[in-house]
Order: C-alpha cells, then structure tokens, then sequence
C-alpha cells in the first residue's frame, strides 16, 4: 500500500521542496503532496476534511515552534483545529489521528524528515479509509 500524505506548511518553513520530501520518502513508498499556507493558523477545518475526503490516508501541519509564530498564536490556533477535526473523524468511525501537527523550526530539514517518516509508518498502520 502507498498511502497518500497531504502536507500543509507554513511559508516561513522553508526547509523542504517537493523535491526534497521526496528524497526523504521516495515515490514508491508514499505520494506526496506539499502545499504552503502564509501561516499554519490559515488552516481550516475544512481543508483537513476535505484532504481525508479525497482520499488521503493521513494529513500533516508543519508549523513554528509554539511562541514563534509570527502571528502570534496562528500555530495555536492550527493545533485547535486539528483537534477538533481529529473529532469530528472519530464520531465519523475513520479514526481519531488521521491528521497530525507538528511544530518544527524554519529551517529544521532534520525534524521534518523525522515526523515526516514517523507520519508515513504511522500511515501504512492504519492504512486507507
């Protein structure tokens, strides 16, 4: 199985491409999708759902570290939400860790290799909807 990752990340977490997660995950162990928020805060229930909805077996919010958010409590903020859209997907019976966040500091390759495998072998264990 390869299961689908949806990435949300914040745009002053500039440490990973396309190209990049890639190389850390290759193709053949899991698809791919990275797309930038101006902050992870920007995050919305919705989005979250709908990436599930789609057909992604787990999504992933990359924000700042607590407290170093430039917007102040935008990561707090994107972390409620994740809460609660975890929620809403285990009243739903699909499970109540489909959507992970993770705070990594701009710049931090390393960290975001490491939740990026744990979130793919995390993936492969609850396997698709």
């Amino acid at each position: 199985m390869k299961p689908e990752i949806v990435i949300y990340c914040c745009a002053n977490f500039s440490a990973v491409s396309e190209e990049d997660a890639e190389k850390i995950i290759p193709e053949d162990h899991a698809v791919l999708r990275i797309s930038r928020l101006p902050c992870s805060g920007r995050t919305d229930v919705l989005y979250l759902l709908r990436s599930i909805e789609a057909g992604a077996t787990m999504t992933m919010i990359v924000g700042c570290p607590e407290g170093q958010c430039q917007f102040v409590e935008g990561n707090l903020r994107a972390r409620m939400r994740v809460r609660y859209a975890n929620r809403l997907l285990a009243e739903a019976g699909l499970g109540e860790d489909r959507i992970q966040m993770v705070n990594i500091a701009p710049g931090d390759g390393i960290a975001f290799a490491a939740a990026l495998r744990n979130v793919v072998a995390r993936a492969r264990e609850i396997g698709p909807l």
